[in-house]
């Protein structure tokens, strides 16, 4: 059975309770859940274009986690300034624009996505439930991965929606378009030819035999 890879949407920690909560992420996900955590700047490095290497990789994956936390904090301030009726923005926390974009990349992917989200974050975006994912909203610490209906809930999105797409062969991912033909193995390539050439050779075999058919 092979290991699903995981491409981690988290922004680079800036505090150290944020350091550890990334490295118990890794840990909980490779050990725990026998998955192949790829995280930006831990094993996976882009060495031009962050973007482009982002989507690279994701195209690899099958699933997405987007861990969202403080990234800006707005203690007064004003949403829609010049409307008839201003919002207030008082005492709000966002995450880091990288979060939106890489949910966006992963919904455009058709990748399935479980979003964990710091307790107090403003819900914006995609980081918000929606009807084909859920926000599990937790303190980042590292214990909180070991909670029953945090760490159950995450194996139960590996086991439902990611580990299908990884037992999926390659070879049919080629053909739907979620697998570049320069991903793969010469052996999977000579098995996407010779699946071809078997539906071609029996397309052409139908085309002469169903006018005696019918004729």
């Amino acid at each position: 059975m092979t290991s699903p890879r995981i491409f981690i949407s988290m922004g680079t920690p800036y505090a150290p309770k944020y350091v550890e909560f990334r490295a118990a992420l890794e840990r909980f996900f490779r050990d725990d859940c026998d998955a192949d955590p790829r995280i930006l700047g831990v094993n996976e490095y882009p060495s031009g274009n962050p973007l482009q290497k982002i989507h690279d990789v994701m195209r690899t994956c099958h699933g997405v986690v987007i861990v969202a936390y403080e990234r800006k904090y707005i203690g007064s301030g004003t949403e829609k300034r010049t409307a008839p009726t201003p919002i207030a923005l008082d005492q709000r926390t966002y995450t880091t624009p990288w979060n939106h974009i890489e949910s966006a990349l992963a919904y455009s992917l058709d990748l399935p996505i479980y979003i964990i989200c710091e307790n107090g974050l403003t819900e914006e975006g995609l980081i918000e439930t929606k009807v084909d994912w859920y926000v599990q909203r937790i303190d980042f610490t590292p214990d909180q991965l070991r909670e029953a209906g945090v760490s159950q809930s995450i194996r139960a999105w590996i086991d439902d929606r990611v580990r299908p797409l990884a037992d999926k062969p390659r070879a049919f991912k080629a053909i739907e378009g979620s697998l570049k033909l320069s991903e793969m193995t010469p052996k999977e390539l000579w098995g996407v030819g010779a699946g071809i050439a078997a539906v071609f050779a029996a397309g052409v075999a139908a085309g002469r035999f169903l006018p005696h058919l019918f004729g």
